[in-house]
């Protein structure tokens, strides 16, 4: 009986330390999906610098990029809201 108290108490507290650290890894997980945003856009934006410059600004290439561009914003504002592009205070 108490063998089976000890493994109770021992896999309760094994359960909680597991949550807690799931729970730590959200924060982790939050940042660097932000980060994984902003680096999106910005690779859309270098993509339509460069089609602009290779092809013209009204280019089947450069609305692409725009359109793709819009819609990484678009994604990152949706799940972030206003601060998906601040980094470390300073919006760009």
């Amino acid at each position: 009986m108490v063998w089976s108290q000890i493994f109770m108490r021992t896999s309760l507290a094994a359960a909680m330390a597991v949550g807690l650290m799931m729970l730590g890894g959200v924060a982790t997980a939050k940042a660097e999906s932000r980060d994984s945003c902003r680096r999106n856009v910005d690779k859309w934006e270098d993509r339509l610098e460069r089609d602009v410059h290779r092809f013209g600004y009204d280019s089947r290439q450069a609305r692409h990029d725009r359109h793709e561009l819009g819609e990484a914003r678009e994604s990152c504002e949706h799940r972030f809201g206003n601060y998906w592009h601040d980094r470390d205070g300073d919006p760009r």
